[in-house]
């Protein structure tokens, strides 16, 4: 069994894990042409990495907390399906519109009957360790 950043696998094998990837581009046109050509190649080298399927990947093109983000709420949407069984991002900050949006998030795919683990790649964290502590964060902070 592959373990995923800090043993996301528990109950899945790799052979039978399917990761989704969600990016949210920068309003710069160029970057963004470069970077979905080499994103593209990079979440198929991660997954081979991880040991999981690829199963899809959801790309938002600058869109920001004022904005909907399509690809985000399709994305979600797929999770309830059951379509995967992770999610791999580059980080927190670029996962939802808001803070508050990313734990609903966190919390709604945590919940679902075959729940769904947000990996935050650079932040080398997992939405298992977030929700852990986010009742100690509201606690301290209402």
């Amino acid at each position: 069994m592959v373990e995923l950043l800090r043993g996301g696998f528990s109950s899945h094998t790799a052979q039978q894990c399917r990761a989704a990837f969600y990016h949210n581009l920068s309003p710069d046109p160029v970057e963004q042409t470069v970077t979905a050509e080499l994103m593209k190649h990079r979440d198929k080298h991660t997954a081979d990495i991880y040991g999981v399927q690829l199963s899809d990947v959801y790309v938002d093109h600058a869109y920001n907390a004022e904005k909907k983000r399509p690809a985000f709420e399709k994305m979600l949407e797929d999770a309830r399906n059951g379509q995967f069984e992770f999610i791999i991002t580059k980080s927190i900050e670029r996962f939802a519109p808001t803070s508050e949006d990313t734990i609903q998030a966190i919390e709604m795919l945590l919940s679902l009957p075959n729940p769904v683990t947000v990996v935050f790649e650079r932040d080398m964290l997992d939405s298992n360790v977030i929700h852990s502590v986010v009742p100690i964060l509201r606690g301290c902070c209402t």
